[in-house]
């Protein structure tokens, strides 16, 4: 197991999918270890880690550890059909997401002490999964972790 300051990814992905799969209202919700390659239900929020790195700081002869993470989440609306649909179901997760990660405050994100914020963005996506198009957006997460 990695350990990112006094977190782990473990923790970081289980407590970003708990807490916006409850908030959001999104049919399916999947942590790291729950991904599947199909897609059985949609609306779909998959949670899981993409990149990190650990950084070494010595501040008055002190070494401290800061870790960086980049979490994606990844909303699957549905499968694609016509883009004026697939707008119409896939642009209020969109909202639902952002406005439960604009609530989150610096220093305890998603329920966790010492993750804070580097910073988030999403794009629009089209997932291919057993050969089918899904409709979708990927939040990039860059966390901190002291």
């Amino acid at each position: 197991m990695v350990i990112l300051g006094i977190q782990t990814l473990i923790a970081i992905c289980d407590a970003v999918e708990s807490h916006l799969g409850d908030a959001t209202g999104i049919a399916r919700s999947q942590s790291y270890d729950e991904l599947t390659e199909g897609m059985n239900t949609t609306p779909t929020l998959a949670v899981y880690p993409q990149s990190g790195a650990t950084v070494y700081q010595h501040t008055f002869r002190q070494g401290v550890r800061i870790t960086h993470a980049t979490i994606h989440i990844d909303i699957i609306a549905k499968q694609r059909a016509d883009l004026k649909g697939d707008m119409a179901v896939l642009v209020p997760l969109i909202d639902a997401v952002q406005t439960e990660i604009e609530k989150e405050r610096e220093g305890y994100l998603f329920g966790l002490d010492g993750v804070q914020w580097g910073d988030w963005r999403w794009e629009r996506v089209v997932f291919v999964m057993a050969g089918i198009e899904y409709i979708g957006a990927r939040f990039f997460m860059d966390l901190t972790v002291y």
